[in-house]
């Protein structure tokens, strides 16, 4: 177990449910969604406007109402959703048309969210994106009315660079509100190569996705903020072939591939995955891996990686290669 922002336990990996309930059938997605909790999982990850680009938006925050309601596990669970990114355009989900985050996009944002759910709170809120034609005072304000009225518990960021971050939490302190605690963004065991760090445009502005050197320098200096990595396991190109390291995420590069083979001997060494040393390294970093998986088997490998041991000489081999 680990405690996002040292104040909610939860389990060392969050399952990530964005495809439930479109590309992956409901009857899987329940079937995960039970071994994960039999395994111990109490984490689990969606967003308002999944899948919105293969349907209306929401499919997954409905699936796991409907999945809470027939397990009667609500309490047991901590659900994180997102705000920010859904789109105000049925059917164009071209961030040009994003909900924001402004107070009453926001408001509105929530009260949908709780209802696909079928839930009076949310246990993790998050600004899915940095939106900059809010004024981050209004959206700090509006986070922490709803964290003071108990419609959410803690609240966080995504897609956020550092010094954003920093600037939303000490706007949370002036304005006597909760501060995000924590942030999810894209982070494996390789590093992409610099220009891929610095983000793509959204909506006219940057839009970091991946954690880099100043967020994990920021986290270290910052306890009660808990780092959230989203696509740890880069859609599979660590074990497949088939899959290359994505060349427009950044990982196409040689010292990525030199850090892959450190990995790869690591892992033949433990008679273990890629995949699970991949995430029992986040583990030992603190950080909380957000996995998605489209099957049981899926499933099982990254449950593995919790109980992996990584000593301090292979973290350092890691760490170093």
């Amino acid at each position: 177990m680990v405690s996002l922002g040292n104040r909610r336990p939860v389990s060392a990996l969050c399952l990530g449910a964005m495809n439930f309930g479109t590309s992956t059938p409901a009857e899987t997605a329940f079937a995960i969604l039970d071994r994960f909790v039999e395994a111990g999982g109490t984490f689990i990850d969606t967003s308002n406007n999944y899948n919105q680009w293969v349907g209306h938006g929401g499919e997954s925050e409905e699936l796991l109402g409907q999945w809470m309601r027939s397990r009667g596990n609500r309490d047991s669970l901590v659900i994180a959703t997102k705000c920010g990114a859904r789109t105000t355009v049925p059917g164009d989900p071209g961030d040009a048309h994003w909900e924001g985050l402004s107070a009453s996009a926001v408001s509105s944002a929530v009260k949908g969210s709780l209802s696909r759910l079928g839930v009076d709170r949310i246990d993790l809120y998050y600004a899915h994106i940095d939106d900059r034609s809010t004024p981050l005072d209004e959206t700090v304000a509006a986070f922490g009315r709803l964290a003071a009225e108990g419609v959410v518990d803690l609240v966080g960021c995504s897609n956020t660079a550092t010094w954003r971050l920093d600037r939303a939490r000490q706007t949370a302190v002036a304005q006597g509100v909760a501060p995000y605690s924590v942030i999810q963004q894209h982070s494996s065991y390789l590093w992409p190569n610099p220009p891929a760090l610095q983000g793509v445009l959204r909506r006219g502005t940057p839009h970091f996705q991946h954690a880099g050197i100043e967020h994990f320098d920021y986290l270290s200096e910052n306890p009660d903020l808990t780092l959230v990595a989203y696509q740890p396991l880069l859609g599979g190109s660590y074990v497949r072939p088939d899959r290359p390291f994505w060349p427009q995420r950044g990982y196409a590069h040689p010292t990525a591939y030199v850090r892959f083979e450190a990995l790869r001997q690591i892992a033949g060494d433990l008679g273990a995955s890629p995949n699970q040393v991949v995430l029992a390294w986040l583990i030992h970093h603190g950080v909380v891996p957000l996995i998605g998986v489209s099957s049981i088997p899926q499933l099982e490998e990254a449950l593995a990686a919790v109980d992996l041991q990584l000593d301090a000489n292979l973290m350092t081999q890691l760490d170093n290669a």
